[in-house]
């Protein structure tokens, strides 16, 4: 049986590591100035950006997971996905660090162990360990259905 490699791209929440398909990733910005706040969406979406004349909605990580919100973020990026490689369902999620790209075997991945849900995530892809530490392995479909309420 042939071992399935998958590449990561992994980033922190809080103390937390988390990691979403590398192969899904368009492209990863410094945060901007500013995000533009739309009316009545949800508490977690931070507003919308320009990106190469395109409109791309920002969630916040932080809010998702239900972790403490920090207004100055230092080393904070916007990590655009694009899970269906089409151009108009791009999103962009708010994270605190970018950390690094992971190589790894699909069979590394083990089932996460929760306690109920992690603030809106309800599922994860798996948790790996690396360098010694445990990294959460977003479902990014999943993550897409949240941000798309």
């Amino acid at each position: 049986m042939e071992t399935q490699n998958i590449t990561l791209l992994s980033f922190k929440i809080q103390d937390d590591l988390f990691a979403v398909d590398a192969l899904q990733v368009d492209h990863i910005l410094e945060l901007p100035p500013n995000i533009t706040a739309v009316p009545n969406t949800p508490h977690y979406m931070k507003g919308i950006i320009n990106l190469h004349g395109n409109i791309i909605p920002v969630a916040d990580m932080r809010l998702i997971m239900d972790k403490e919100v920090q207004d100055k973020r230092s080393d904070a990026s916007i990590i655009v996905l694009n899970p269906s490689n089409i151009q108009d369902a791009r999103i962009g999620i708010l994270v605190d660090v970018v950390e690094e790209v992971i190589e790894t075997k699909k069979e590394a991945l083990k089932e996460t162990i929760t306690e109920g849900k992690k603030g809106l995530i309800e599922h994860f892809e798996g948790t790996l360990v690396f360098n010694e530490d445990f990294v959460h392995v977003i479902n990014i479909a999943h993550l897409c259905e949240i941000i798309e309420k």
